[in-house]
């Protein structure tokens, strides 16, 4: 791309305080198509005497960004394959299940062994998606996948410090720029009203259920902690389903929360029970505070950026952060004390 053009594409707001201008020029760009909130359209108005915090706050710009994608669906083949193929083939920015599930997705789509990929990745140790490969009807990759991983990258605490960054991380950010500056310019174009959008694709367990007949769901032998019966239709629902999926009717109290198979670092709340996800810092529900983690001897949280590391890891898996020294310590003397 021209010089001319990629300044056109930038605008005055390149001037502002994230380190990628294209990041801030895409924020802006969803300001101006109403995808942002009030309070973060505000914040994108009063950058310069804020500081420009909202081009770093997860909180401000997820949705408005995953809701851009879904509504772009149709921009995602324009997409340059050969950046998808860098942001994804070294890994996953993160072990949130949606991020990982989407660079699955994109890596089946640019043709990489998703083992390969796996077996070279340093965060396979803690991730329980791992080598799993997805069904066919789980594979198709959309938009949505793409600004994900671009979501995550431009937001890791390692691009918005400056710090020095691992091997190869600057091509993945050349191209996750490289990425964003398509999606400004295809995101200016016209959707076809014609164009039919995907449709919304369902688990395999999601479509047995809905398929079952009364008497039927009531005799499965795969039934789940947590999944309920509902008292209206007889239906059976998943655990995380806080209504019926055949009758839209209340589901029991227990079924308030998401009760979905519980993962590793996923907690129940002291305050109301909600089951939160390992990355949530407070319940999703109510506000209260994460409860203080249940770690294995030696196992030890970055104070950085929250990750949780194995006692092995000198430096946190997802930052590079030096593990802190008490808990060195506490490992040595660990392994010191180990009977032999």
């Amino acid at each position: 791309m021209a010089t001319s053009r990629l300044f056109s594409l930038l605008g005055p707001s390149m001037l502002r305080t994230h380190p990628w201008p294209e990041w801030i020029n895409f924020v802006d760009r969803l300001k101006d198509k109403g995808y942002l909130t009030l309070k973060a359209a505000a914040a994108v108005e009063n950058a310069g005497s804020s500081g420009g915090v909202v081009y770093t706050d997860m909180k401000l710009v997820k949705d408005a960004c995953l809701s851009f994608a879904r509504d772009r669906f149709d921009i995602f083949k324009s997409l340059s394959k050969q950046d998808i193929q860098t942001i994804v083939e070294k890994g996953c920015p993160n072990l949130f299940r949606k991020t990982v599930n989407s660079g699955k997705r994109l890596r089946a789509y640019v043709e990489l062994d998703e083992g390969d990929v796996c077996g070279s990745c340093d965060l396979r140790g803690s991730c329980d998606r791992a080598y799993v490969m997805l069904t066919e009807s789980e594979a198709a990759s959309r938009t949505v996948d793409v600004v994900r991983m671009l979501l995550f990258y431009a937001l890791d605490p390692i691009v918005i410090s400056g710090e020095s960054k691992p091997p190869g991380r600057e091509l993945v950010e050349s191209s996750a720029r490289k990425l964003l500056l398509e999606l400004i310019e295809l995101g200016e174009t016209t959707l076809d009203p014609n164009l039919p959008q995907p449709a919304p694709t369902n688990s395999r367990r999601t479509k047995q259920l809905l398929d079952l007949s009364d008497n039927e769901s009531s005799k499965r032998g795969d039934v789940k902690p947590g999944d309920w019966v509902c008292t209206k239709c007889n239906f059976m629902n998943f655990a995380k389903n806080t209504t019926c999926l055949r009758c839209k009717g209340k589901g029991p109290e227990s079924a308030s929360g998401d009760r979905s198979e519980k993962k590793k670092g996923d907690w129940d709340c002291l305050q109301c029970s909600f089951m939160n996800f390992a990355s949530n810092k407070q319940c999703v529900r109510c506000q209260e505070p994460r409860p203080q983690r249940q770690l294995r001897p030696g196992d030890w949280e970055c104070s950085k950026c929250d990750f949780l590391n194995f006692s092995r890891n000198t430096a946190c898996k997802k930052c590079n952060n030096n593990r802190p020294m008490e808990s060195s310590v506490q490992n040595d003397e660990q392994t010191w004390r180990r009977p032999y």
